[in-house]
């Protein structure tokens, strides 16, 4: 009887096991405990009080939060953050630019990076280093504790090498990865940078930084320096179409790219472009490609990855399809860079006789060189002032009586000392900021 009667009890209150399950093993006792009620009410009253308040007008417009709320909860929504930045630096600030620059390196690199790195050297800026993997640890060991060991480096701590080693396939996303990673990097941990610079080993400048941020002063900070064109044509079917495999992503050496025999059909969504793998970008730019609020970025990082020659397409594609940097893309990337003709697929190695030509081209920068190459030393000589480690600048306030080194005292980094090489770099900007040349982007 006891065992019918039980089973009359479950099926008029099929909830009843449940109610037993819940009071024997989660500790739960229902409406026994009735502390909860207390702050329940509490809480009630307030939202009802701050209601009422809300309806009669009480909050106006000057009855903000305090500004630390305000921020705090900002944080939170990554599209404002994005649109204020992008707004903050629409216009040319009165303060002077600071850059962002990764040097990348492959096996025996290590001593031109850190050449490449004094060159273009100045406090106001960060700096990144990624030795490939490609390289021995021995060697990117001997990079950072060459970096750690720099007395200037270890004060201003503006200068990286990034830990984490990836390999990089030109031809494949490899770089793409690579580049975007040093741009976390550098968004993580400086708040204070306006325009990314990317360089190899085998680069080199023409100018010195006071020359390049005395120049970039006068200009809108949001202006993207990316050599861009539309790809048409063969290229069009040969690069768009064909479908390649980077080993890079998958296994531990180096080698070249995989082609399949699969092809796929050309985008309807946005248009394909491509260009130099030299930029000059600005961080609002950046920071829409990391966190690409609206996922278009993501999505053609999906559609590169199998992409060939996709560092000369991803960033390209990306600003001459979006709404918000179409407007800002100047299609130059600041290079002197001499081809064969008809061009090969790397560029002709810069001595002695192509000097006179760079320094016509009145570009910031250089490709490529050879490791130790004799117009190096002429560069540093008569275009950069170079004597010892670093190029000068006004930040040097040091005695080079004796042989000293002036920029072993440092100075105010606001103060620019610009020579010859800004005059140049000035006459370019102005062609590339002329009517005519701008009409030319994105199409």
């Amino acid at each position: 009887m006891k065992k019918l009667y039980r089973k009359l009890v479950s099926i008029r209150d099929p909830f009843a096991r449940v109610k037993r399950h819940v009071s024997l093993h989660s500790g739960f006792r229902a409406l026994r405990d009735r502390k909860w009620m207390f702050p329940f009410l509490a809480s009630l009253i307030m939202s009802i009080i701050l209601l009422i308040l809300s309806i009669y007008g009480k909050f106006d417009a000057e009855d903000q939060l305090p500004l630390d709320v305000v921020s705090e909860s900002n944080e939170y929504f990554v599209e404002s953050d994005f649109r204020q930045s992008l707004k903050s630096k629409a216009d040319v600030s009165p303060e002077l630019p600071r850059l962002a620059y990764l040097i990348s390196g492959t096996k025996g690199d290590s001593h031109r990076m850190m050449r490449t790195l004094q060159a273009v050297y100045h406090p106001r800026n960060q700096y990144v280093l990624h030795l490939d993997l490609e390289a021995p640890p021995r060697e990117r060991m001997e990079l950072a504790m060459t970096v750690k060991s720099d007395p200037t480096f270890r004060q201003m701590e503006n200068v990286r090498v990034m830990a984490q080693s990836n390999l990089v396939t030109y031809k494949g996303p490899t770089m793409i990865a690579s580049t975007l990673q040093a741009v976390a990097i550098l968004l993580r941990e400086s708040l204070h940078w306006d325009w990314f610079i990317n360089l190899s080993a085998s680069d080199y400048p023409l100018v010195t930084q006071d020359d390049l941020l005395y120049v970039f002063s006068n200009l809108s900070r949001n202006l993207n320096f990316i050599e861009h064109m539309q790809l048409t044509g063969w290229k069009l079917n040969q690069r768009a179409k064909s479908i390649i495999v980077d080993p890079g992503l998958y296994l531990s050496k180096k080698s070249d790219i995989a082609w399949t025999t699969q092809r796929r059909s050309l985008p309807t969504s946005f248009k394909l472009f491509t260009g130099s793998a030299w930029i000059m970008l600005t961080r609002s730019f950046l920071e829409y490609c990391i966190w690409g609020w609206d996922n278009f970025p993501r999505t053609i990082l999906m559609y590169y990855t199998n992409f060939v020659s996709s560092p000369e397409g991803y960033l390209h594609t990306v600003i001459c399809n979006s709404k918000e940097f179409i407007n800002t893309a100047v299609s130059h990337d600041l290079h002197y860079i001499a081809w064969d003709n008809p061009p090969k697929q790397h560029p002709v190695s810069l001595s002695l006789k192509d000097f006179d030509n760079m320094v016509k081209s009145k570009a910031p920068f250089a490709r490529k060189f050879h490791k130790n190459d004799p117009v190096l030393d002429k560069i540093d000589k008569e275009l950069l002032g170079r004597t010892h480690r670093f190029a000068t600048g006004g930040w040097c306030v040091g005695s080079s009586d004796n042989g000293n080194d002036p920029c072993s005292v440092q100075g105010n980094d606001s103060v620019l000392k610009p020579g010859p090489g800004s005059e140049r770099l000035q006459e370019l900007v102005q062609t590339l900021s002329s009517e005519e040349f701008r009409r030319k982007q994105c199409s």
